[in-house]
């Protein structure tokens, strides 16, 4: 997939994401919530996992993109130290002899990305910068996925720093549509995805 299109593909799941979170919270003429706190819960968490996933993909498609010699949307070529024949051999290098590759462990990104690209950009800084935001995903992803007190106490912990505020029993769908105490003017998964949009759009035009 092309740099250009990875990009737009990512946007274009962050908006449906969205539309998917407004539609849990959909009220009647009166004025009340039309779903059920369950119904809320379900389509929120899962909106995240999509996002989630979206980010995966577009992390996996730029690196694979910059692998087989595409430039940068800002038309300038990165040094590389593979030469895969074809978009599938791509992919076979990067995985290896593992199952898979975890696009969502940043020091895995990384290394990644300093193995096969010079001094490990465009992403190691892009990435470095949301350190702690990707982290963070990666707990609320967790927790959406599979809740045990392992990461229940996670999501608490995060809830926790990014709120400001002790909390405890919280769920993803809760805290991630209350309002960021970082930007008051977004919430906190809107804040997150701000920040990915940047990210993003660095690594694409290969600015560092």
């Amino acid at each position: 997939m092309a740099l250009i299109d990875a990009l737009s593909a990512y946007r274009i799941e962050v908006t449906k994401v969205n539309g998917y979170v407004d539609l849990a919270y959909e009220q009647d003429a009166a004025g009340n919530s039309i779903r059920s706190n369950e119904d809320v819960e379900f389509i929120v968490t899962s909106a995240f996992l999509k996002l989630f996933i979206a980010w995966e993909g577009f992390l996996e498609n730029s690196v694979v993109a910059y692998l087989t010699g595409e430039a940068s949307l800002g038309g300038n070529m990165i040094t590389k130290y593979a030469n895969p024949i074809d978009v599938e051999h791509a992919h076979k290098i990067l995985i290896g002899t593992q199952k898979y590759v975890d696009w969502a462990n940043i020091d895995n990104v990384n290394k990644i990305a300093s193995i096969y690209f010079e001094e490990g950009e465009p992403f190691k800084t892009a990435l470095n910068s949301i350190s702690t935001d990707l982290s963070d995903l990666r707990v609320i992803r967790n927790a959406s996925a599979h809740i045990s007190s392992t990461t229940q106490n996670k999501l608490d912990a995060v809830a926790s720093r990014v709120l400001r505020r002790s909390v405890t029993g919280i769920n993803v769908s809760d805290f991630i549509t209350k309002m960021s105490k970082e930007d008051t003017s977004n919430t906190v998964l809107q804040l997150y995805q701000l920040k990915l949009d940047i990210t993003a759009e660095n690594i694409a035009h290969n600015r560092t």
